[in-house]
């Protein structure tokens, strides 16, 4: 059977012939199913209902997080969890239950997620609905992934939009979905340790630029700040655009 994984390396291949071949134009077609997604054409019918049973608190936190960032559905936000699962790039935390009477009231959240996926993850042994409830809590650091919990993601911060090009905004949401954020703190982190060096991406084009909105934690955006504030030109949304690129291993065209 051909997986996701296949097709991402056929239609990479693919690209690199076709440019091999002096076909650039072909090959950008190529490039541009890669960044939306196209391979996943299979796997995109949302199947029945999913409902996700959390913490009151913790399903409001999410509806207001996905409206805040402009999430159209959390049944993507689900399709994305299980395909990390399935990769092994997402695993369920061990799960602790609270004494009678002391746990908070649980609600019902409702998505769609692909009936494919989803039959995939139950074929694991794994309850898709435990799956869709930890990515969605992680993803909106609510629940055990709150900034309150030992270890925990860090609290989102203010919004932050830095102008991209349109096609390298479209590869960052493919390459990192709901996690560019956390991929920025990552990239922030790695800076302030010494690990990466404070450099800016130059676009070649830049006919069409689009806002990519992220809300990296307030604090750490300031030690990054900090840290800049004799590197010229270098602000920390070039640090963390620049540490996304690297990360996924993306071809903006820069020059």
């Amino acid at each position: 059977m051909t997986t996701d994984r296949n097709f991402r390396a056929g239609l990479t291949a693919a690209s690199a012939r076709l440019k091999e071949v002096n076909s650039p134009e072909l090959a950008s077609y190529v490039d541009t199913a890669l960044a939306l997604g196209a391979f996943r054409i299979r796997e995109s019918g949302a199947g029945d209902n999913l409902s996700i049973r959390l913490p009151e608190s913790a399903r409001d936190a999410i509806e207001d997080a996905a409206d805040d960032m402009g999430v159209a559905s959390l049944g993507t936000v689900v399709d994305e969890g299980f395909r990390r699962f399935l990769a092994g790039e997402f695993t369920v935390e061990g799960r602790t239950y609270e004494r009678r009477g002391t746990a908070e009231k649980k609600v019902n959240l409702n998505v769609r997620p692909a009936a494919l996926l989803r039959e995939q993850v139950a074929a694991t042994g794994t309850s898709p609905m435990h799956v869709a409830a930890d990515y969605l809590m992680k993803v909106f650091r609510t629940g055990p992934y709150a900034a309150s919990n030992e270890g925990a993601a860090l609290e989102p911060g203010t919004a932050r939009i830095p102008q991209v090009p349109r096609n390298v905004r479209e590869q960052i949401r493919a390459a990192s979905g709901f996690r560019a954020s956390m991929d920025i703190e990552e990239g922030f982190t790695k800076l302030l340790a010494g690990e990466i060096d404070p450099v800016a991406p130059v676009w070649a084009d830049t006919s069409d630029m689009v806002p990519l909105k992220v809300r990296p934690n307030d604090d750490l955006f300031d030690k990054v700040k900090d840290r800049l504030k004799d590197v010229k030109g270098v602000t920390p949304m070039h640090v963390g655009i620049a540490y996304l690129l690297d990360k996924y291993g993306l071809d903006p065209a820069t020059s």
